[in-house]
């Protein structure tokens, strides 16, 4: 934390004091009215206080230190009714991440606590450059200026296919939840580029991430091993899917420490932490995790220097080759459990041999004859696609036709190849941040920093390939940071061109 941080009215900022003046005069106002509408209630009439409260503190704080908070919570908490089990905190979790019309009851408020959090922020920000504020002085430099372009592009092309559904007759209620994460996804990435200060703030957000996936990987295993067994019912999993993001982000992140500087430390986290990850995606059942875990560790080898342990592994995996290709070869077809690894990367691909593989092999096809009436900007979001082949009923999800499975080509059937190219500009442009920045960096802690960036997309983009990962809420939390590090990082490794192309 700067000194600036405990600087309540920081030298340099002008007309702040009638803010907080104005503030104390609503909170006695709403009070007055919340004691009245509680009935005498003290909980009740504590309520406008406390918030007010908290909107104080974070106007005199640095933003990064609640969007800290905001990461880790909404990464970190579950939310009621979202699995087989709600855990003791869950009632707080529904309240911060599900629509205020699903938490509180009479309220016609469709939107997210986190998301208001999002706004206020961002006005925060804006009055904090305006009034000349330096609570944020040291995170104002050091953002490749392209990276705002970027960001500035693919909100411009989602509101423009949202516009383009709409004209056409869409229905505005299923564009809003198609198109809701994503943009909530470029805002905290605007604040965190706005907000960070270099790798100290880098490695608090992987101490998050890392502590929010032991939390949730902690409450899968307790709920495969303990709360499934006794439900009347079958479940097949323990949490969200989303949650696959999350453990498979945490393992790469340890992964990619140990890998770029091979250490006792790091070796005793990675045998802390990988076994829990592995234990939590088997107790949550999700295929793709398994997946995300190889592109990204394919990914790390591809792009890594050369090293004394990348020739190891290179030499190990060209002499187990003949193992590896008898192994696939003996238990292709084979139903031992020994072959459980075979099976379920097939199974991924092979709609012979998966039921809900084969649905998506019909729901491409169908996405595919719709991109082919619309290809260049879509038919727009909000859109239903069209039935071509027939389909297993799955009419219980109601927003079934326009949220497919398959993220990326749903994008594509939805908004063409100029409406997916623009929606993808900012998380392209990101990759492309981090990967030099990984190249030009001499430490083995922003090598890690800058190749945790990458994979967080590379998960996030096979999560969306494979199931509805547009929309997964850990995906705001997990690729924001990331798109926001790599804007950064590329310019304090020195890989941009000169700090004169920074955002000043």
């Amino acid at each position: 934390m700067n000194s600036a941080s405990s600087a309540p009215w920081p030298s340099g900022a002008t007309g702040q004091r009638w803010l907080f003046h104005a503030i104390l005069a609503f909170g006695a106002l709403t009070t007055v009215a919340a004691t009245i509408v509680g009935n005498g209630d003290i909980v009740v009439a504590l309520v406008p206080v406390i918030g007010l409260s908290a909107v104080c503190v974070v106007l005199i704080s640095p933003l990064r230190l609640p969007l800290f908070a905001l990461i880790f919570l909404c990464l970190g908490l579950d939310a009621a009714d979202e699995g087989p089990w709600n855990s003791p905190v869950a009632p707080l979790g529904r309240l911060l991440v599900n629509n205020l019309a699903k938490t509180i009851e009479g309220a016609d408020l469709p939107f997210q606590i986190f998301a208001v959090a999002f706004v206020f922020l961002l006005f925060v920000h804006w009055y904090r450059r305006l009034s000349g504020s330096r609570i944020d002085s040291l995170a104002y430099r050091g953002v490749a200026k392209p990276l705002s372009l970027a960001l500035a592009c693919s909100l411009i092309a989602g509101v423009a296919e949202f516009a383009n559904g709409a004209l056409r007759g869409g229905d505005v209620q299923m564009a809003k939840i198609q198109l809701q994460t994503f943009i909530l996804t470029l805002l905290l990435a605007y604040l965190l580029s706005a907000a960070l200060r270099g790798i100290q703030d880098y490695k608090v957000i992987g101490r998050l991430v890392l502590a929010a996936a032991i939390s949730k990987a902690v409450m899968a295993i307790y709920i495969y091993k303990k709360v499934l067994p006794t439900l009347p019912q079958k479940w097949e999993v323990a949490t969200i899917h989303g949650d696959s993001m999350l453990f498979t982000t945490a393992a790469i992140l340890v992964i990619s420490r140990f890998y770029e500087q091979p250490n006792r430390r790091n070796a005793i986290i990675c045998a802390g932490v990988l076994p829990l990850m592995a234990w939590a995606m088997i107790a949550n059942n999700r295929r793709l995790a398994w997946v995300e875990i190889v592109a990204s560790i394919i990914t790390l080898y591809i792009i890594s220097h050369r090293s004394r342990l990348k020739r190891l592994i290179t030499q190990g995996l060209v002499l187990s080759i003949p193992v590896v290709l008898g192994y696939i070869a003996v238990g292709w077809n084979s139903t031992a459990r020994i072959f459980a690894p075979i099976k379920t990367f097939r199974s991924v691909g092979d709609g012979q041999v998966d039921p809900s593989t084969l649905y998506r092999d019909l729901e491409n096809f169908n996405l595919i004859q719709m991109l082919k009436e619309h290809p260049f900007i879509g038919s727009g979001l909000g859109q239903p696609y069209k039935i071509v082949v027939a389909m297993p009923d799955i009419s219980f999800f109601h927003e079934w036709r326009f949220m497919p499975h398959n993220s990326v080509l749903g994008l594509w059937a939805f908004t063409g190849w100029l409406g997916f190219t623009g929606l993808s500009i900012a998380v392209v442009t990101a990759v492309y941040f981090a990967a030099r920045a990984y190249r030009a960096a001499q430490l083995p802690v922003e090598r890690t920093a800058a190749f945790t960036a990458i994979a967080a997309i590379v998960i996030y983009w096979v999560q969306c390939w494979g199931d509805i990962g547009f929309s997964e809420r850990n995906g705001i939390f997990l690729v924001a940071p990331a798109i926001a590090i790599a804007g950064r990082m590329v310019v304090s490794t020195g890989a941009w061109n000169s700090m004169r192309e920074a955002v000043k």
